[in-house]
């Protein structure tokens, strides 16, 4: 992804105003979209990585680690906080996390599963593309572009069509009967392909904003944030 740095003077950060339109924070995006048990988030280490925001943190979140198929109370983690400036916008906050020697998992019993928290970040990401597209339609709104306005233009909402049809199919695919139903289609092959359909319409995003779609404190924050959703879900030994 490409992304161009802009530290003019009116730049603000992504979640306050983003070239002078309002956006939605990431941060509470992601909270939005966060499993709560007992009034307690619970995060999901999926590898080693853990996504989380400040807000999350203060509530003493549970961590669902994949590898030890248990719970764990942020205390008992070895979390060390991943330096990368593109998070800075958005207010995520990366984590690489290991249990400390000696730290059990608790087990949730039908409370938490890997499946439901896949699908919580896999919405997630979808709210991101959400969010992205409407930025990008309040930057372009009323602008001329041959004469017409520029969402009159016929590539223009074959774009935007294109990406409502993706956030559909993320919206509805995850939990699909039919799919659920049918063993042979695997649920993280399901959710692989979403991801990448979403590429796509992050990409649309992007070449609609323009060069608007490259800042880093605008369009491009949600661009990135999605993809380290994937990055983080998507198991690199699979070829998808």
């Amino acid at each position: 992804m490409h992304v161009i740095e802009f530290h003019g003077a009116d730049a603000k950060p992504v979640g306050s105003r983003a070239a002078g339109h309002p956006v939605d924070p990431i941060s509470e995006i992601l909270e939005a979209a966060t499993l709560l048990v007992g009034n307690r988030p619970v995060l999901l280490a999926a590898g080693s990585y853990v996504l989380a925001t400040a807000h999350l943190l203060e509530q003493d979140p549970l961590v669902w680690h994949e590898e030890s198929a248990g719970l764990y109370h942020w205390v008992q983690l070895n979390a060390i906080l991943v330096q990368d400036r593109m998070l800075e916008p958005s207010g995520l906050w990366l984590y690489q996390v290991q249990p400390n020697e000696g730290e059990k998992a608790e087990t949730s019993g039908n409370k938490v599963t890997s499946n439901e928290l896949r699908i919580r970040l896999l919405e997630f990401r979808a709210e991101l593309c959400k969010a992205g597209l409407a930025q990008v339609r309040r930057h372009l709104s009323g602008r001329i572009s041959g004469g017409q306005l520029t969402f009159q233009h016929q590539l223009v909402k074959g774009m935007v069509a294109d990406i409502l049809t993706t956030l559909y199919m993320a919206e509805t695919l995850p939990e699909d009967r039919f799919l659920s139903a049918n063993s042979g289609i695997p649920t993280e092959r399901v959710h692989a392909w979403i991801h990448h359909e979403l590429d796509e319409a992050f990409r649309l995003i992007q070449r609609l904003g323009g060069g608007f779609g490259f800042l880093r404190q605008g369009v491009s924050a949600y661009t990135y944030a999605g993809q380290l959703v994937k990055n983080v879900l998507l198991p690199r030994k699979e070829d998808y």
